[in-house]
């Protein structure tokens, strides 16, 4: 009878690291059928192995590994989370993440944010009341789509810092005068966009910046700022539907001393405040909350921000740059926006055209994309003219992003070969040829449908999908139970 049930736990265990990637190699060694109890035997003592080598793996891997269960309780930490953090497992383990965020140990905590938000972010977080990091919360999913776990990483903000020195140092002889990525310009369209951009750089005006997902809004933000008399002071970003909303005011507006608990007990200046003489770029402004957007509103109407908990105003001189790919009238119509807001932010508009609509940008944008991941990859590889129709012909729903992310995977997985029509139609199936500039909404999802069940086909992760697609986790997560899970 013990037998005859580590047989069926076995089976179970089988079919579940079949479904995960990095457990292909020991899926491949076991035998998926033992003949006899001997067979079973030695590969259950295989897998105990292979338990006791990925527990040295990540205690010893240099990246800092924090794990807890959906309650926020701590289940594991590897060594270099106690070396980085000066804080012991004996600490941590067994206690929920309220608790040590109540001890002022983890400011705030991401892994909670994670499990509330049940995706995947990344923050600056304070640890142990004095050191710097920026980590990454991933919540994790089990088969039936459900969290069960939530796994944190982290690095030193100083080492974040090294990093962007070091690739900034590297690539700075390449072009000293532009510290952003090419901005392609060949079709009309794009022409107009950055004639405009030209007019009203140097000038104080807010802009809003409108556009499909992945057309580079953020780059021509970038581009304005670094074009602009501004270009020497900071540039911050910050993506109003990335930061939970109880953070983002005082992530964008800082806070006094005492504002809430687990304030900084000196107060904290925010991004609007630090970036004073430059610019600032409010991403996804359309999921700013409604109450937000009252003390926005009062920032750009008379240059003064008032800290969190404060009273004192604060002038601040900072150029406002907002982007939307949603149309904000018709949130205001809605309730969803403030109408006041909307007139103040939308002084100057730029509206951005999908890559559909500027076909001439296409293949300028197919060699960029080439070279950079040609250079990066450390191959030789050329794109066929026979490929050029094939792309200008797609539909390219996540735009300039997608047609990134089609570019890469074919210089990933090419050989040393050119890249022919061949390959580029089994490596886009996601891109929808034009037969229309507004093609049916059936035909659209059907398209959504197959790029997404390929795509969780490949992967088995709704965060790998959305990294490939160009979407957010959440997004991804929710499609894959509308196409997948549900049928």
């Amino acid at each position: 009878m013990p037998i005859k049930k580590l047989r069926k736990k076995y089976i179970e265990y089988l079919d579940a690291i079949n479904k995960i990637g990095f457990a292909s190699s020991e899926y491949d060694s076991l035998p998926k059928n033992p003949v006899d109890d001997e067979e079973l035997i030695d590969a259950v003592s295989s897998i105990i192995d292979t338990s006791k080598e990925l527990n040295l793996i990540i205690e010893q891997s240099p990246s800092s590994i924090y794990v807890a269960d959906i309650d926020g309780k701590t289940l594991r930490i590897n060594y270099t989370f106690e070396a980085t953090t000066g804080l012991s497992r004996e600490a941590l383990l067994g206690r929920t993440t309220s608790s040590i965020e109540k001890d002022d140990l983890f400011q705030p905590s991401v892994c909670s944010i994670a499990l509330k938000e049940k995706r995947r972010v990344i923050l600056p977080q304070v640890v142990n009341k004095d050191r710097e990091f920026v980590v990454a919360g991933v919540p994790i999913i089990d088969e039936n789509g459900e969290i069960f776990r939530v796994i944190t990483n982290s690095l030193l903000n100083n080492d974040t810092m090294s990093i962007g020195k070091y690739f900034r140092d590297t690539h700075s002889n390449e072009d000293e005068n532009k510290p952003f990525p090419a901005l392609i310009a060949v079709s009309e369209g794009m022409q107009n966009v950055v004639k405009l951009a030209d007019m009203i750089k140097d000038t104080q005006s807010t802009i809003l910046i409108e556009g499909e997902t992945g057309v580079g809004k953020s780059l021509l933000a970038r581009y304005i700022h670094y074009t602009s008399e501004r270009r020497d002071k900071k540039m911050t970003e910050i993506n109003c539907g990335a930061i939970p909303p109880a953070l983002l005011e005082s992530e964008l507006f800082g806070y006094v001393s005492g504002a809430f608990t687990g304030a900084d007990k000196k107060g904290k200046a925010g991004l609007v405040e630090i970036s004073d003489g430059g610019t600032i770029l409010l991403d996804e402004i359309s999921e700013m909350p409604i109450a937000l957007q009252v003390k926005l509103l009062h920032f750009l109407q008379n240059k003064k921000i008032i800290r969190v908990g404060g009273t004192e105003e604060i002038p601040v001189d900072v150029r406002v740059i907002a982007a939307t790919n949603k149309t904000l009238e018709n949130l205001v119509e809605s309730g969803e926006f403030r109408e006041d807001l909307f007139y103040r932010l939308n002084v100057v508009p730029i509206v951005i055209p999908p890559l559909r609509e500027r076909k001439a940008d296409i293949m300028p944008a197919v060699n960029y994309f080439v070279k950079k991941y040609t250079k990066l990859y450390d191959k030789k590889l050329n794109i066929e003219e026979k490929c050029i129709e094939f792309f200008e012909g797609s539909y390219w729903k996540g735009n300039l992003r997608e047609l990134e992310n089609c570019v890469e995977r074919l210089v990933v997985t090419e050989g040393e070969v050119d890249i022919d029509i061949r390959s580029v139609k089994n490596e886009m199936a996601a891109a929808v040829p034009v037969k229309s500039k507004k093609p049916e909404a059936s035909k659209i999802n059907e398209v959504e449908r197959k790029m997404i069940i390929e795509a969780y086909n490949r992967h088995k992760s709704s965060y790998k999908v959305a990294e490939e697609l160009g979407i957010s986790q959440s997004s991804a997560y929710r499609k894959i139970q509308k196409y997948i899970k549900k049928t």
